[in-house]
């Protein structure tokens, strides 16, 4: 019989750990105030960090589908370790940043909403 903590290791190790990770870098970086302040004023178009933070995932996600050259059944793998690093990168990253005041000062000519 298997235990819960068996199943949470199991799940754990499934994951995509080189995917989470480089993710979560990535999109810490596409979301420093410079970068956004860039995007808004080359484009005229503010998004907001939730949404950024998806198509920066969804994105990678589909790159390293193709330049890895995995098959359907990793899809699923993609997947989950996309919803782990999302749900991980605004429950403990974040929080982690803003104890160490890591979280670059916000420029007050533009918002990006980053708190909704």
């Amino acid at each position: 019989m298997i235990t819960s903590i068996e199943y949470l290791f199991e799940y754990l190790t499934s994951l995509d750990w080189g995917y989470i990770i480089t993710f979560i870098l990535i999109s810490h970086l596409v979301n420093q105030t410079k970068i956004t302040t860039w995007f808004y004023k080359m484009t005229k178009v503010k998004i907001r960090t939730r949404y950024r933070v998806f198509f920066i995932g969804l994105s990678y996600g589909i790159t390293v589908y193709l330049l890895r050259g995995y098959n359907i059944t990793k899809i699923e793998c993609l997947f989950q370790s996309f919803v782990f690093a999302m749900v991980f990168h605004k429950l403990v990253i974040e929080r982690l940043f803003a104890v160490l005041k890591l979280n670059p000062i916000q420029s007050t000519d533009y918002d990006d909403h980053s708190e909704e």
